[in-house]
């Protein structure tokens, strides 16, 4: 869970570190608002399934789409929240630093998926998210999403599935799982995410770090790569720093099988389109 204090990121540099805890540091607009209409990722975002009147008036709500660089701030702890995001190229994190100057990953984000979900009921933000690698955002005031939902029952229904999926995403991990089926649990979603933003489910370019990837399944970093030497080893995977190729995803899918949370509730869904192990 988030802390309501934090130490500046280590990932962020020194004109970042001098910034105000409160203040998220400065996004660039990209060249032109964005289009849903002609976005590849349309049928995986909020205005899946509308209606071309409906789209129009959901694209004019849409701000602009923001440019992050590796390290960015998107938003900080503490932040006022006003808006909602959604990955449009990239990947980013959101994390918390305790007291004790510890960070601790929440979540990762990829393309099509919102950010800031967390933040509507305490309306202000109690996580850090921060672009992992080159990542572009569009922003979605929240007032007027809401406002327009209320107009349009396929948006309000898109709104409540994503909201449904941050809930059951922040669940499916939860349990006294192994080291192994966390980790086959997270390539599996990874994959899952790949396939979605219309890549291949088996080339994986991981935007985070091992280090990161440990913090997020409550894992050692050691741990991680001991692992994953296993996994190469017996012909599940092959692994070069952040490229992973999945050899064998059924075995995968077999290790992570007891995470799967349809699987828990006695439902035969083995690959659910939402990537079910995301956490």
């Amino acid at each position: 869970m988030p802390w309501p204090g934090k130490k500046d990121n280590p990932a962020g540099n020194d004109a970042k570190s001098a910034q105000s805890a409160g203040a998220a540091t400065p996004i660039k607009a990209g060249p032109a608002r964005p289009r849903c209409g002609t976005c590849i990722l349309r049928p995986h975002c909020l205005p899946a399934g509308l209606a071309p009147e409906a789209l129009r008036k959901f694209e004019n709500i849409v701000q602009h789409s923001a440019n992050l660089a590796p390290g960015e701030h998107l938003f900080r702890v503490g932040d006022k929240f006003h808006s909602l995001y959604a990955v449009r190229t990239g990947c980013l994190k959101t994390c918390a630093v305790d007291p004790n100057g510890r960070e601790h990953v929440i979540n990762f984000h990829f393309v099509g998926e919102l950010i800031g979900i967390d933040a509507i009921f305490p309306e202000q933000h109690f996580s850090d998210a921060i672009a992992l690698v080159e990542s572009s955002v569009c922003h979605l005031p929240y007032r007027a999403i809401s406002q327009l939902a209320r107009e349009i029952p396929e948006l309000q229904l898109q709104i409540l599935r994503g909201l449904s999926r941050h809930v059951f995403s922040m669940t499916s991990i939860s349990g006294d799982f192994t080291a192994e089926e966390r980790l086959a649990a997270f390539l599996v979603m990874v994959g899952a995410r790949h396939r979605l933003a219309g890549g291949a489910s088996t080339e994986l370019q991981l935007a985070m770090s091992r280090q990161d990837i440990a913090n997020y399944l409550r894992l050692a970093t050691e741990t991680v790569s001991r692992i994953l030497a296993r996994f190469q080893k017996s012909g599940l995977l092959r692994a070069n720093r952040r490229q992973i190729t999945l050899l064998n995803p059924e075995g995968l899918y077999a290790i992570a099988e007891c995470m799967n949370p349809y699987s828990r509730c006695g439902i035969n869904r083995h690959r659910p389109e939402s990537g079910t192990t995301h956490r």
